[in-house]
Formats: C-alpha cells, sequence, structure tokens
C-alpha cells in the first residue's frame, strides 16, 4: 500500500507522515510540488500509488489542476485524491471536486479525521480495484468463451458441409424416400410396386473396343456415356438402379408410383439413341431393353449397401435387351400395350426367352417409322 503526499511544505509533509506512521501506513512518497508528484507517478506502474494527498495550494501548478492532470493520466484515473487545504473555502472546493477529487481535510490536520477520511477513500479504492479485476476477470471468461463459441461454429459450419456431402453421397445410393425411412427406422428396406417399366441399356461390342485401347482411356469413356445416362435420367424422372460393366439399369415408377411410368422410360430410351452417337466419333452403339410388371425393391446389405430390384419383370427387361438389336429398342408385349397409343412399333414377332419360352416382341420406332 503506497500513499503519495504531495506539499510544497516539508514541515506539512513530516506531519501528514508521522500521523500516517503511527497507524501502520509506512509506504509513503513525498513531493514538494506537482511536477514532483508527476514524475514519481510515471515511475511506478499505473494504480501502484492507493492514495494521493495533494495540497491545494502550491507555486507553479496548484492541486486542483494537479489533481485533473493525474485524473488524465492513463492508469492513474482510479487514484483517490483527497485534497489538504488551509480553507473552506466553497468555490476552491467546487473546483477540486470538479478535478476529480474525491475529499478533503483542512490544515492542520485532526488525526481522527485524517485517518477516517484516509481509510475510507483506500476502502473506495480497494472495491474499485477489486471490481475492475472482477471486471477483467469477466471479459478474460468472456474472450474465452468468444472463442469457444467461434470454434463451435466452424465445427457446427464443417458438419454441416459433411452432413450436407453425406447426404449427397447417400442420395447417389438411394432414392431420397428410402434414404428418408433408413435414417429414421435402419435396417431392411423392402417394397412391392405392381406397375413399373424396367430398361437396360448396353453397349454393343464394348468390350471389343475396349480391348484396344487403356484402361484409363475405357473408364473415362465409360463415365462419359453413364454420365450422359445420368442426365438422361434425371430429365425423365427416373431412378437409376445401377451398372453392370457397360449395361446400365434404370426404372420408372419408383420409389413414387407414377402412372406414365413406361412412357418416361421409353422418352428416356429414344434419347439415348439420339444422343449416344455424340460421344466417341459415332463409334459407339446400344441395345435397349424395356419390359413392364411388378418388381420388389428394396436395400441389402450392412457395408456397401445397395437399392437393387428383383422379380421376373427384371430378369425379363434384361432378356430383351441381351436378344436385341444395335440401336434399337426392344419391348414385350406388356410394354407395348402401355405405349402402343402414343408411339409406333414394328412387331419383331416371337423370340425364345430363356425360362419364359416364346414371348412376343416389338422394336419401338420414332416418328419416321424406322427402326430407332
Amino acid at each position: 500500500m503506497a500513499i503519495l503526499l504531495v506539499d510544497d511544505s516539508a514541515t506539512q509533509r513530516l506531519i501528514l507522515a508521522s500521523l500516517l506512521e503511527v497507524e501502520g501506513y509506512t509506504t509513503l512518497l513525498m513531493a514538494g510540488s506537482a511536477a514532483e508528484a508527476f514524475d514519481c507517478l510515471e515511475q511506478r506502474a499505473p494504480g501502484s500509488v492507493d492514495l494521493v494527498l495533494m495540497d491545494l495550494h502550491m507555486p507553479g501548478l496548484d492541486g486542483i489542476e494537479a489533481c485533473g492532470q493525474i485524473k488524465a493520466m492513463a492508469g492513474w484515473e482510479d487514484t483517490p485524491v483527497i485534497m489538504v487545504t488551509s480553507s473552506d473555502e466553497v468555490e476552491d472546493l467546487k473546483l477540486a471536486f470538479a478535478a476529480g477529487a474525491m475529499d478533503y481535510i483542512i490544515k492542520p490536520p485532526n488525526a481522527v479525521e485524517l485517518l477516517a477520511r484516509v481509510r475510507s477513500a483506500l476502502k473506495l479504492k480497494y472495491e474499485m480495484d477489486g471490481r475492475k479485476a472482477r471486471e477483467r476477470e469477466l471479459q478474460e471468461v468472456n474472450r474465452q468463451l468468444e472463442v469457444v463459441l467461434a470454434d463451435l461454429a466452424r465445427q457446427h459450419q464443417l458438419l454441416q458441409e459433411e452432413q450436407v456431402k453425406s447426404e449427397r453421397l447417400l442420395l447417389n445410393i438411394l432414392p431420397r424416400p428410402v434414404a428418408e425411412r433408413l435414417k429414421q427406422q435402419p435396417g431392411v428396406v423392402a417394397q412391392r410396386f405392381d406397375a413399373v417399366t424396367v430398361m437396360f441399356a448396353d453397349i454393343v461390342d464394348f468390350t471389343v473396343l475396349a480391348g484396344g485401347i487403356s484402361p484409363e482411356s475405357v473408364v473415362n469413356l465409360l463415365n462419359e456415356v453413364f454420365s450422359l445416362f445420368d442426365q438422361l435420367a434425371e430429365k425423365h424422372g427416373l431412378e437409376k438402379i445401377k451398372t453392370i460393366g457397360d449395361a446400365y439399369m434404370v426404372v420408372g415408377g419408383l420409389p413414387l408410383a407414377r402412372p406414365d411410368h413406361a412412357t418416361a422410360v421409353a422418352e428416356m430410351a429414344l434419347d439415348i439413341l439420339r444422343e449416344l452417337p455424340s460421344i466417341a466419333g459415332g463409334l459407339l452403339h446400344a441395345s435397349i431393353g424395356l419390359h413392364s410388371g411388378p418388381v420388389v425393391a428394396g436395400v441389402i446389405g450392412r457395408k456397401k449397401f445397395i437399392y437393387d430390384l428383383w422379380g421376373d419383370t427384371v430378369n425379363i427387361a434384361s432378356r430383351m435387351e441381351e436378344l436385341g438389336l444395335p440401336d434399337v429398342i426392344q419391348v414385350t408385349a406388356e410394354t407395348y400395350q402401355l405405349l402402343r397409343d402414343c408411339y409406333r412399333f414394328e412387331k419383331r414377332g416371337a423370340i425364345s426367352v430363356k425360362g419364359k419360352g416364346p414371348m412376343n416382341t416389338y422394336f419401338l420406332l420414332d416418328g419416321k417409322g424406322s427402326v430407332v
């Protein structure tokens, strides 16, 4: 605890010091003028002087102006100043209080009054110091909290970005309704659909073509082809099921039922034959097969799970592609019945289908009446 005594009279400084020392205030600093007081404060850490007893009337800079300058010094604005005056002139005291003084005592000082005012001033100083310390602690806590919140916000943003990536990846594997169902109720997902149209599209003689190019070129070519098919499936609102080598499987009418499932698949098939020549200089040809009927759809597997279809409808659609011709869309009688009012067909007649025997099939034509 340090008290600064500022008075141009050495006698007055000694009187104040003796009264204070009796009560245990031993760290006493002396200054004979305002300038010396400023030098003393500047040499010490801000706030390390707990109290200033300042003579009101001093040659040069008086106590009132000195008090105002002390209050303006960074770090010293909360240091209490008690004015020591030989009179109780009201106007002088008003000016002193306006300059920042907190109290005053009359010369010659009364020991009881002096000590009472000193204790009061020091108590206020310590309370202010404690409040400021708590404020600093709160500011530090708030700063740390802001850092934590900012870090949490960053982590939340990263988590949201990862969730978006995961959601996008999941939707690349599963239809949205199926993905939502799995998130709500993990486990086996299986559902029967009574009316869908399944399409298989295969690149004709792709194995022979792939034998003459590098593995990287094979993958890049397939990626270009299947990216086109993906765009067409999205365009017509169809569900891609999977690729098998150079074959592409898509279905209309699930996971959400739609009455125009056969029409949507037929339009995609026609688009494939129209747009495939734009890839690889027109060297690629597709064989396409369609069949309509019921299927069972569901998710199998625990790790690398897949959404797949089962049933005769799938097998027959695959056979339509296998037994088809290059650049031809072959459909079964079931699909023909669904499409005949809207498209032109050429009847192929009965062909032998493994496991089914003879089946009547048709070629889906374009508007000009020639085989597509």
